[in-house]
Protein backbone atom coordinates (compact mmCIF):
# COMPACT_ATOMS: atom_id res chain seq x y z
CA UNK A 1 0.00 0.00 0.00
CA UNK A 2 1.27 3.39 -1.08
CA UNK A 3 2.12 5.26 2.04
CA UNK A 4 1.07 9.36 2.19
CA UNK A 5 1.92 11.70 4.62
CA UNK A 6 -1.49 13.37 5.77
CA UNK A 7 -0.93 17.18 6.29
CA UNK A 8 -4.20 18.94 8.81
CA UNK A 9 -4.34 22.38 9.51
CA UNK A 10 -5.93 23.14 12.80
CA UNK A 11 -8.98 25.74 12.68
CA UNK A 12 -11.78 24.90 10.54
CA UNK A 13 -10.45 21.63 10.01
CA UNK A 14 -9.48 19.71 13.11
CA UNK A 15 -10.88 22.34 14.79
CA UNK A 16 -14.47 22.83 15.10
CA UNK A 17 -16.75 25.88 16.40
CA UNK A 18 -16.44 24.13 20.07
CA UNK A 19 -12.14 24.06 19.13
CA UNK A 20 -12.62 20.49 20.62
CA UNK A 21 -11.54 18.01 18.06
CA UNK A 22 -13.64 15.06 17.72
CA UNK A 23 -12.98 11.21 18.85
CA UNK A 24 -13.86 10.25 15.51
CA UNK A 25 -11.32 12.24 14.05
CA UNK A 26 -8.96 11.07 16.38
CA UNK A 27 -9.79 7.66 15.93
CA UNK A 28 -9.11 8.02 11.91
CA UNK A 29 -5.96 9.61 11.93
CA UNK A 30 -4.66 7.20 14.95
CA UNK A 31 -6.19 4.66 12.14
CA UNK A 32 -3.93 6.54 9.69
CA UNK A 33 -1.03 5.47 11.85
CA UNK A 34 -1.35 2.10 11.59
CA UNK A 35 -1.54 1.64 8.17
CA UNK A 36 1.58 3.51 8.27
CA UNK A 37 1.47 6.70 7.05
CA UNK A 38 2.28 9.56 8.33
CA UNK A 39 0.35 12.72 10.12
CA UNK A 40 1.61 16.37 10.48
CA UNK A 41 -0.37 19.07 11.91
CA UNK A 42 0.16 22.54 9.31
CA UNK A 43 -0.61 25.57 10.77
CA UNK A 44 -0.09 29.29 11.14
CA UNK A 45 -0.22 29.07 14.74
CA UNK A 46 3.64 28.71 17.11
CA UNK A 47 4.20 25.87 19.12
CA UNK A 48 3.00 27.82 22.28
CA UNK A 49 -0.31 28.12 20.96
CA UNK A 50 -0.43 24.39 19.53
CA UNK A 51 -0.24 23.15 23.10
CA UNK A 52 -3.33 25.32 24.13
CA UNK A 53 -5.47 23.52 21.82
CA UNK A 54 -4.90 19.71 22.94
CA UNK A 55 -4.24 18.14 19.74
CA UNK A 56 -0.73 16.98 21.08
CA UNK A 57 -2.47 15.53 24.01
CA UNK A 58 -4.44 13.54 21.58
CA UNK A 59 -2.22 12.23 18.83
CA UNK A 60 1.08 11.64 18.85
CA UNK A 61 2.20 13.31 15.73
CA UNK A 62 5.24 12.39 13.22
CA UNK A 63 5.76 16.56 13.09
CA UNK A 64 4.32 19.90 13.22
CA UNK A 65 4.60 22.55 10.45
CA UNK A 66 4.13 25.56 12.37
CA UNK A 67 4.22 29.56 11.77
CA UNK A 68 2.80 28.84 8.03
CA UNK A 69 5.88 26.69 7.38
CA UNK A 70 8.74 29.04 8.91
CA UNK A 71 9.34 26.81 11.68
CA UNK A 72 9.66 22.62 12.00
CA UNK A 73 9.34 20.48 14.78
CA UNK A 74 9.76 16.54 14.38
CA UNK A 75 8.13 13.75 15.72
CA UNK A 76 10.03 14.22 19.37
CA UNK A 77 8.72 18.08 18.42
CA UNK A 78 12.40 19.23 18.42
CA UNK A 79 13.60 21.84 16.10
CA UNK A 80 14.32 20.37 12.74
CA UNK A 81 14.04 23.44 10.46
CA UNK A 82 13.77 27.59 11.40
CA UNK A 83 13.48 30.29 8.39
CA UNK A 84 13.22 33.57 10.31
CA UNK A 85 12.86 37.61 9.35
CA UNK A 86 16.27 39.02 9.12
CA UNK A 87 16.64 42.10 11.40
CA UNK A 88 15.38 44.72 9.12
CA UNK A 89 12.13 42.79 7.91
CA UNK A 90 11.26 43.15 11.89
CA UNK A 91 12.09 46.56 12.75
CA UNK A 92 10.43 47.33 9.03
CA UNK A 93 7.09 45.60 10.82
CA UNK A 94 7.66 47.59 13.98
CA UNK A 95 7.96 50.71 12.34
CA UNK A 96 4.66 50.29 10.08
CA UNK A 97 2.83 48.73 13.28
CA UNK A 98 3.59 52.19 15.57
CA UNK A 99 3.11 54.52 12.46
CA UNK A 100 -0.45 52.93 12.07
CA UNK A 101 -1.34 53.12 15.87
CA UNK A 102 -1.75 49.12 15.78
CA UNK A 103 0.08 46.34 17.66
CA UNK A 104 1.75 43.63 16.54
CA UNK A 105 3.34 40.36 18.15
CA UNK A 106 6.82 38.67 17.15
CA UNK A 107 7.34 34.66 17.44
CA UNK A 108 10.05 33.11 18.44
CA UNK A 109 9.92 29.16 18.52
CA UNK A 110 9.23 28.82 21.56
CA UNK A 111 7.39 32.18 23.34
CA UNK A 112 5.93 35.41 21.72
CA UNK A 113 5.39 38.90 22.94
CA UNK A 114 3.74 41.91 21.83
CA UNK A 115 5.30 45.10 21.42
CA UNK A 116 3.00 47.46 21.94
CA UNK A 117 0.90 47.10 25.26
CA UNK A 118 -2.00 44.57 24.28
CA UNK A 119 -5.24 46.37 23.48
CA UNK A 120 -8.90 45.37 22.47
CA UNK A 121 -8.01 43.65 18.75
CA UNK A 122 -5.63 41.25 20.49
CA UNK A 123 -7.72 40.41 23.16
CA UNK A 124 -10.49 39.69 20.52
CA UNK A 125 -8.16 37.73 18.55
CA UNK A 126 -6.70 35.32 20.92
CA UNK A 127 -10.25 34.43 22.43
CA UNK A 128 -11.64 33.55 18.27
CA UNK A 129 -8.29 31.09 18.89
CA UNK A 130 -9.37 30.00 22.53
CA UNK A 131 -5.54 30.98 23.50
CA UNK A 132 -3.76 32.88 25.85
CA UNK A 133 -2.89 36.35 25.14
CA UNK A 134 0.91 37.25 24.46
CA UNK A 135 2.36 39.81 26.71
CA UNK A 136 4.44 42.72 26.19
CA UNK A 137 8.06 42.08 25.35
CA UNK A 138 10.90 43.82 23.56
CA UNK A 139 12.68 43.15 20.56
CA UNK A 140 16.57 42.30 20.63
CA UNK A 141 18.71 41.98 17.30
CA UNK A 142 19.96 38.69 17.82
CA UNK A 143 16.46 37.04 18.58
CA UNK A 144 15.27 34.63 16.16
CA UNK A 145 12.03 35.62 14.68
CA UNK A 146 9.99 33.27 13.09
CA UNK A 147 6.58 34.76 12.07
CA UNK A 148 4.72 38.32 12.99
CA UNK A 149 0.96 39.25 13.75
CA UNK A 150 -0.36 42.24 13.39
CA UNK A 151 -3.50 43.11 15.29
CA UNK A 152 -6.24 45.91 13.59
CA UNK A 153 -9.61 46.18 13.64
CA UNK A 154 -12.03 44.24 11.34
CA UNK A 155 -11.94 45.62 7.90
CA UNK A 156 -8.26 47.10 8.02
CA UNK A 157 -6.71 46.81 4.74
CA UNK A 158 -2.95 46.32 5.49
CA UNK A 159 -1.77 47.85 3.05
CA UNK A 160 1.15 49.76 5.15
CA UNK A 161 2.62 46.04 5.72
CA UNK A 162 2.27 45.08 2.16
CA UNK A 163 4.83 47.63 1.20
CA UNK A 164 7.33 45.66 3.47
CA UNK A 165 9.86 44.17 1.35
CA UNK A 166 10.43 40.28 1.86
CA UNK A 167 7.00 39.50 3.89
CA UNK A 168 3.88 38.22 2.44
CA UNK A 169 0.18 39.47 4.05
CA UNK A 170 -2.30 36.96 5.14
CA UNK A 171 -5.27 38.20 6.91
CA UNK A 172 -7.23 35.86 9.05
CA UNK A 173 -10.55 35.75 9.99
CA UNK A 174 -10.12 37.76 13.08
CA UNK A 175 -8.84 41.14 13.93
CA UNK A 176 -5.11 40.07 12.79
CA UNK A 177 -2.92 39.34 9.83
CA UNK A 178 -0.16 36.81 9.82
CA UNK A 179 3.14 38.42 8.14
CA UNK A 180 5.41 35.55 6.97
CA UNK A 181 8.25 35.92 5.11
CA UNK A 182 7.80 35.81 1.35
CA UNK A 183 7.89 32.57 -0.60
CA UNK A 184 7.36 30.74 3.02
CA UNK A 185 4.12 28.63 2.85
CA UNK A 186 2.55 25.62 4.47
CA UNK A 187 3.57 23.47 1.74
CA UNK A 188 7.19 24.42 1.76
CA UNK A 189 7.49 23.19 5.23
CA UNK A 190 5.79 20.04 4.34
CA UNK A 191 8.28 19.03 1.72
CA UNK A 192 11.39 19.63 4.56
CA UNK A 193 9.28 17.01 6.15
CA UNK A 194 8.94 14.64 3.56
CA UNK A 195 12.18 14.33 2.59
CA UNK A 196 12.81 13.45 6.34
CA UNK A 197 10.16 10.86 6.34
CA UNK A 198 11.16 9.86 2.82
CA UNK A 199 8.26 10.13 1.49
CA UNK A 200 6.60 12.00 -1.16
CA UNK A 201 2.60 11.85 -1.43
CA UNK A 202 0.72 13.97 0.18
CA UNK A 203 -3.13 14.80 1.68
CA UNK A 204 -3.82 17.50 3.12
CA UNK A 205 -6.79 19.45 4.64
CA UNK A 206 -7.57 23.10 4.51
CA UNK A 207 -9.93 26.07 4.73
CA UNK A 208 -8.37 29.43 4.52
CA UNK A 209 -6.30 31.59 2.34
CA UNK A 210 -2.53 30.28 3.90
CA UNK A 211 -3.62 26.75 3.05
CA UNK A 212 -3.71 27.61 -0.59
CA UNK A 213 -0.46 26.12 -1.66
CA UNK A 214 -0.46 23.74 0.73
CA UNK A 215 -4.02 22.28 -1.01
CA UNK A 216 -2.65 23.62 -4.88
CA UNK A 217 0.53 21.25 -4.64
CA UNK A 218 -0.33 18.08 -2.49
CA UNK A 219 -0.94 15.10 -4.28
CA UNK A 220 -4.32 15.28 -3.26
CA UNK A 221 -5.69 18.34 -1.73
CA UNK A 222 -8.62 18.56 0.36
CA UNK A 223 -11.25 21.65 1.31
CA UNK A 224 -13.21 21.77 4.30
CA UNK A 225 -17.08 22.56 3.03
CA UNK A 226 -17.41 25.84 4.76
CA UNK A 227 -14.03 27.16 3.77
CA UNK A 228 -13.26 29.61 1.35
CA UNK A 229 -14.52 29.89 -2.39
CA UNK A 230 -11.00 30.16 -3.80
CA UNK A 231 -9.76 27.11 -1.69
CA UNK A 232 -12.68 24.94 -3.06
CA UNK A 233 -12.11 25.79 -6.65
CA UNK A 234 -8.31 24.73 -6.20
CA UNK A 235 -8.70 21.66 -4.67
CA UNK A 236 -9.35 18.03 -5.73
CA UNK A 237 -12.15 17.34 -3.34
CA UNK A 238 -14.02 19.41 -1.18
CA UNK A 239 -15.53 17.51 1.99
CA UNK A 240 -18.24 18.41 4.33
CA UNK A 241 -17.52 21.17 7.03
CA UNK A 242 -15.66 20.79 10.06
CA UNK A 243 -18.80 20.81 12.45
CA UNK A 244 -19.95 17.42 10.20
CA UNK A 245 -16.62 15.59 10.32
CA UNK A 246 -15.20 16.30 7.29
CA UNK A 247 -11.62 15.16 7.60
CA UNK A 248 -13.60 11.54 8.65
CA UNK A 249 -16.46 12.14 5.66
CA UNK A 250 -13.05 12.50 2.72
CA UNK A 251 -11.11 9.73 4.20
CA UNK A 252 -14.16 7.40 3.78
CA UNK A 253 -14.69 8.89 0.40
CA UNK A 254 -11.12 8.27 -0.80
CA UNK A 255 -10.83 4.75 0.81
CA UNK A 256 -7.87 5.69 3.36
CA UNK A 257 -10.64 4.33 6.06
CA UNK A 258 -13.65 1.98 6.06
Amino acid sequence: MKKYCFCFDIDGTLLPGNHKISISTIQAIKNLQQKGHKVMIATGRNYRSVLGTHLLDDIKWDGLVLNNGQCILNEKYDVIYVEAFDDKTVRSIIEVTQKEGLVCSLEKVFEWFTIQPPNEDVRITHEFFHEVMPSQGKYEKDMEIVMAIAYAPKGYNYEPYRSIEGITVNPGNSHYADLVKKGCHKYKGIEKCLKYFDIYDTVCFGDGSNDLDMIQNATIGIAMGQGIDELKKCADFVTKSCDEDGIVYALKHFGFIE
